[in-house]
């Protein structure tokens, strides 16, 4: 027996096949998902936030995210500066002023006609307009007056003798009368007889007839009447002008309306000037006006006014907006939040990145990234495999007869002393996994015999063969299968390495009288001989992962991926392919029967 064998699996390196499968699967899924995550968008956005997160840039906007504070910032101040406004007593007064009904009364006054009326009148009266027109009002008066002057002017002319004796002469029937025998031819022929030579006697006596007659008489006294002189002399005179003018002015309705306004006491009293201070006095004592005159004096008002269009009240209302907007609002209450880098969007990304950098997958691809744990899915490639999982051995890839009983016979034979025949497939099971079984029963078959050649002989026992010959040949590479030791010494099961020779070949396992694994030979006499390891230490009927590995000359084995066996061999420079059988060696116990050589899988991996 191998201490080598009994060490390893002391000190568990030969670890148990389920282990060994779990590990395997384990890692090739862990390579599958590597591949998969290596391409995916993912893992991009993984190293774009490792690298962002990693980042000066990063670092330094989550110091400043962190040392923010509403104390001392620029909206603390402008806080802290419209508050300070705000309380100031002028701004106080001033608010409290602006949304009083006193100055929503004031301001509908302000423009009312009422309150127009009013200062019009105040200007009237206190900037001495109303004490002037009053003066001259109360100084109008008609003695002395221009009316009176005409009046008076008017009656002395009327009163004078040239006016008189005019006014009575002008249009009367007298004159009239006077005129028309002017040019009478009574008057004609008297003037022609007045100045008759005295000789002529007749006509003088005419003259004296007519010179007595009342006509004569009456027009002559008239002519020389004061009367008419003066009548003469008035007519087409200055004075008749002047009387005419005269006339027509103090007859006048506007002459005489303004004599009676100069004559009347009470003129004053009716004049626009006493009107206006009337309503004046009226407007003083109107309660609208009172308060106007009131409040428009008043410290409110004043104060009013005086911070209207102040600097400070244009500042109040600017820091007021600032202050109650939603966007000052929304970032007093962030610098003022002890959680705000917990809140930020590059807090998410932080913790997005943490939460990823802990994913299994990504922890695996850093694992894995740089390390050369996946060089066998790099480097090898499956060229056969079978896990036997259909009802019937698959014949494109498997014979039931060796590759020398097909050349020579075309079906199984035996050798000279076997005990057992090679059936063409009956002694074969699959269904999940290989089964080779050997059994007690009577069979007929050929048998190789020098120098007669093949001969019918009977057999006690039947026996399989599987051989990959038809599908698999490999020089190098790496060959492997899961198979349960469980040996039995009656019985010599192999899993076997071939060429177009039987030997020299490739063991691994051999089970049965002995427990080995490694190359064999057949020496200058025709005698096995095996360069190996006893494998008798593995524990029966407990399934193992068996696998060799040939890179030219350098050979070596592995169970349940332990090294075991290691050597280099010149003379296995051929294709190999698989071969399992199992042999008869000795007559067998019934309780032993049918004795089973179990394979789970094979797979064989060339280099890519």
């Amino acid at each position: 027996m191998s201490f080598k064998i009994f060490s390893l699996q002391l000190t568990g390196k030969i670890k148990p096949v389920e282990k060994t499968e779990q590990q395997r699967q384990t890692l090739y899924n862990d390579y599958l998902e590597f591949i998969k995550t290596d391409k995916s968008e993912e893992l991009t956005s993984f190293l774009e936030l490792e690298k962002e997160i990693n980042s000066a840039a990063f670092k330094n906007r989550k110091n400043e995210i962190q040392s923010l504070q509403f104390k001392d910032s620029e909206e603390h101040n402008l806080l802290k500066e419209f508050e300070k406004l705000k309380s100031t007593k002028k701004i106080k007064k001033y608010l409290a002023t602006e949304g009083s009904e006193a100055l929503k009364r004031f301001e509908a006054l302000k423009e009312s006609e009422k309150i127009k009326s009013y200062y019009q009148l105040w200007e009237y009266v206190k900037e001495g307009d109303f004490e002037k027109e009053k003066k001259e009002i109360q100084s109008q008066v008609y003695k002395g007056s221009t009316e009176e002057r005409h009046f008076l002017d008017y009656n002395k002319l009327l009163k004078s003798p040239g006016i008189k004796a005019y006014m009575e002469l002008a249009g009367s029937q007298a004159l009239a009368a006077h005129e028309n025998f002017a040019g009478s031819e009574k008057l004609k022929k008297y003037l022609e007889l007045k100045n008759t030579p005295e000789r002529d006697k007749q006509k003088r006596k005419e003259f004296k007839i007519l010179k007595k007659e009342p006509e004569i008489k009456s027009y002559f006294k008239f002519e020389h009447s004061k009367k008419l002189k003066l009548y003469h002399e008035t007519a087409g005179s200055y004075n008749l002008k002047k009387l005419e003018e005269l006339k027509a002015y103090v007859e006048n309705d506007s002459f005489k309306e303004r004599v009676a306004h100069l004559k009347d006491k009470q003129k004053f009293e009716k004049s626009e000037a006493f009107k206006k201070w009337q309503n004046f006095k009226q407007l003083a004592a109107d309660q609208d006006v009172k308060f106007y005159l009131k409040f428009e004096k008043s410290a409110d008002n004043l104060n009013y006014l005086d911070v209207k269009n102040s600097f400070e009240l244009k500042r109040y209302f600017e820091l007021k907006n600032i202050v109650s907007s939603e966007d000052f609002q929304k970032r007093k209450a962030y610098l003022e939040d002890k959680k705000k880098w917990e809140k930020s969007e590059e807090y998410a990304r932080e913790q997005k990145y943490l939460e990823m950098k802990q994913w299994p997958h990504l922890l695996n691809y850093f694992k894995y990234k740089g390390t050369n744990t996946f060089d066998f899915f790099e480097t090898w490639e499956v060229s056969f495999e079978d896990d036997f999982a259909g009802s019937h051995l698959n014949a494109e890839k498997w014979s039931t007869s060796s590759l020398w009983a097909e050349k020579a016979l075309g079906r199984n034979y035996s050798m000279p002393g076997d005990l057992h025949l090679f059936t063409e497939g009956k002694n074969i099971q699959t269904g999940g996994k290989l089964v080779i079984e050997t059994r007690k029963a009577k069979a007929d078959g050929m048998v190789w015999q020098m120098p007669a050649g093949f001969v019918p002989a009977t057999f006690d026992y039947t026996s399989g063969i599987a051989s990959s010959a038809k599908s698999l040949s490999q020089e190098d590479g790496i060959f492997e299968a899961k198979i349960k030791f469980e040996p039995e010494k009656e019985v010599v099961s192999s899993f076997s390495l071939q060429g177009e020779k039987s030997f020299p070949a490739i063991y691994l396992p051999e089970m049965g009288a002995k427990n080995r694994i490694g190359v064999a030979t057949l020496d200058a006499n025709g005698k096995l001989q095996m360069n190996g390891l006893d494998i008798s230490n593995l524990k029966k009927g407990k399934w193992y992962i068996f696998t060799f590995e040939k890179s030219g000359k350098s050979l070596s084995w592995k169970i349940n991926d332990t090294e075991v066996l290691r050597m280099d061999q010149q003379n296995i420079d051929f294709p190999l392919h698989i071969h399992l059988q199992s042999i008869v060696l000795s007559q067998i116990s019934g309780s032993k029967l049918p004795v089973r050589f179990q394979t789970g899988w094979i797979k064989c991996y060339k280099k890519k």
